[in-house]
């Protein structure tokens, strides 16, 4: 049943739909346009997914079948390309696979890149990571190390940063939870979303934030001497990685056993 409620939270519109599957995981996101929401439907057992976009009284104004989508896939819905209309991201831990469904204004399904090496075990949590558009963190607790990765307006990888991070006994959330303005005058922090981490076994809870930088090429002038004396035959360039990754504050609490959301 959908509902639709006015200004004062009354109920204006319902709409009932019978003989749908009883095992459809429901996923909202701007998948229509920046200012409108769809839905995607997804059965895990059969493969099969569908996108909706539904009219102002609540009918079906669009409907997408997928079919064979196969694997157990995780499900992530957000603009990662800055186009202004979500996408699909599909996540495999087991095989570190992953791919995008980009739709049109239609909601049909335009492209899927596909892409694989992400590794496995990965939790995965998406965040404005200092960028306007969605990014990916993929939290490896066994390594206690994380992955972050954004990108470009044809959803190709355009940076990858890894840091150490959390080991097994935390819990994450990504969101924004500061004051950025404030913090932003300060100096203290960057745009995006924050990252908070629950020590389950101790209670302490720290605000990390994470944030794309330049990544560039530096020229070692010490190697002008070697050069001149011919005890060198190239130049020495090595990468420089401007990213962010800081601790902001850290805060004993008595959470052990909760869950936060």
């Amino acid at each position: 049943m959908l509902v639709s409620l006015a200004k004062d939270f009354t109920v204006s519109t319902t709409q009932t739909y019978s003989l749908w599957h009883n095992s459809w995981e429901i996923y909202i996101s701007r998948l229509v346009n920046a200012n409108r929401d769809g839905m995607f439907l997804y059965d895990r057992l059969s493969g099969e997914a569908r996108m909706v976009e539904y009219s102002s009284e609540l009918g079906l104004a669009q409907f997408q079948f997928l079919h064979n989508l196969g694997k157990n896939w995780e499900v992530h819905a957000g603009d990662f390309s800055g186009q202004g209309q979500a996408q699909i991201l599909l996540y495999d831990p087991t095989s570190g696979e992953a791919q995008m469904l980009v739709p049109d204004n239609k909601l049909k399904i335009v492209d899927q890149p596909t892409f694989s090496g992400w590794g496995t075990g990965m939790v995965l949590y998406v965040g404005h990571f200092g960028l306007p558009t969605l990014g990916v963190m993929l939290y490896n607790p066994q390594q206690a190390q994380s992955i972050f990765m954004a990108f470009d307006t044809s959803l190709g990888v355009v940076h990858q940063a890894a840091v150490q991070s959390w080991g097994p006994g935390s819990q994450i959330l990504v969101g924004s939870f500061l004051d950025h303005a404030l913090c932003q005058e300060q100096h203290a922090c960057s745009t995006g979303d924050d990252i908070l981490v629950l020590n389950r076994q101790s209670g302490l809870v720290q605000q990390f934030v994470f944030s794309f930088g330049n990544q560039f090429n530096v020229y070692d002038n010490r190697i002008q001497g070697f050069l001149r004396k011919g005890m060198a035959s190239t130049v020495s360039v090595f990468p420089v990685d401007s990213s962010l990754f800081s601790l902001l504050t850290s805060e004993n609490s008595t959470i052990h056993s909760e869950e936060l959301y």
